[in-house]
């Protein structure tokens, strides 16, 4: 590996989104309101890794139950499971047309009424080790086609890998991550993928390296997309309309996300939709973004449609081993495309605590 590449996958990783931490007036006990808490958060990283900080500089200003904290944006409970440079893109970037049009991403925190109903609850940080592990060893089978890597690993080496996720510490993440690349293209059997869509569940397809079973020649970020059919996202590219219809707009969960599929679901079924191009119209996921204007980012950025989508996942993918790519229609950046009434779920959520 030369000096720039191993610059650009250092640069990947240091990545960071400024946010602002807001503390509730739901769950403020003291008489003043404390200052808002400044942080810059890893995009690869996820909020229960970072936010111990904040645990501890709103604790003066509030009650904190350790396993009721969670995050808030515009209305929208931001899910542990997710790194946050994917929530970013997804929430924040994509409803700005991919343009930062705010210096800080500012998050509301609460310490009460955790809505369980529509999100999964993390009672610890061993929930979020557990969770990526299971998620690291889907996107090795789907790499390699098995998961000897990931079994191989001494336990001083598994203990590495994630106490340089936890800790943020380059070198010691890469010094195991990198024993999970294949050693040439070759050996690759699909690239891990990951499409988000309007906070939904994510999209995922068995994408070769190669542009044909016989063939040498490596698959551009366009080629991947024409490989997408586009039945298995178009429900995802819903429109607001004032129709109170709703419907289900669950895609096939991979294994690892099966868990949250009824959290997801109670954010799915609050979403108003008007009619979607008729799917008769596209064939693939390409032909639909050029026809309405579909963007994309990858770790917040727009890689040309030419780049090569073994090399973009080489240096642009998460820890889990996923690259992700948010989509968006730069046409539709209301905020209520993923909205839902939290206040109803909070109650409904209450409630159900009050009867047990």
């Amino acid at each position: 590996m030369s000096f720039f590449d191993e610059d650009i996958k250092k640069s990947v990783w240091e990545g960071k989104i400024p946010i602002i931490f807001t503390l509730s007036p739901d769950d403020l006990t003291s008489h003043l309101p404390p200052s808002p808490y400044t942080f810059m958060a890893p995009r690869n990283s996820y909020f229960p890794l970072i936010t111990s900080v904040v645990k501890e500089y709103f604790s003066s200003s509030t009650l904190v139950l350790l396993d009721e904290m969670w995050l808030e944006y515009r209305g929208i409970p931001l899910k542990w499971h997710v790194p946050i440079g994917v929530l970013y893109d997804t929430l924040v970037l994509s409803k700005s047309g991919g343009v930062i049009e705010q210096p800080y991403w500012n998050i509301v925190v609460h310490f009460q009424s955790y809505p369980d109903k529509i999100l999964l609850k993390c009672p610890n940080i061993e929930a979020v080790r557990t969770y990526y592990k299971n998620v690291l060893k889907e996107a090795t089978f789907i790499k390699q086609g098995d998961i000897n890597k990931f079994n191989n690993l001494t336990i001083n080496q598994s203990n590495d890998l994630w106490d340089g996720l936890k800790n943020h510490d380059y070198d010691k993440f890469w010094s195991v991550n990198k024993k999970f690349a294949p050693n040439s293209y070759k050996e690759y059997k699909n690239i891990p993928i990951r499409l988000i869509i309007n906070y939904k569940p994510p999209v995922q397809e068995l994408i070769p390296v190669y542009d044909g079973e016989n063939s040498t020649t490596e698959i551009t970020l366009e080629n991947l997309f024409s490989k997408i059919p586009y039945d298995s996202v178009s429900s995802l590219f819903n429109y607001i309309s004032n129709s109170n219809n709703t419907g289900n707009l669950s895609p096939p969960l991979s294994p690892s996300d099966r868990n949250s599929a009824e959290v997801d679901n109670n954010i799915e079924n609050s979403i108003n939709q008007s009619s979607l191009p008729p799917s008769a119209e596209y064939s693939n996921l390409l032909q639909f973004m050029k026809a309405c204007g579909i963007k994309y980012r990858i770790q917040g950025i727009e890689p040309p449609l030419d780049s090569s989508a073994v090399w973009l996942y080489e240096y642009f993918s998460h820890p889990d081993n996923f690259i992700y790519i948010t989509l968006f229609d730069p046409s539709n950046l209301d905020n209520n495309s993923f909205n839902y009434n939290l206040n109803n779920s909070n109650k409904n959520s209450n409630n159900n605590n009050n009867n047990e």
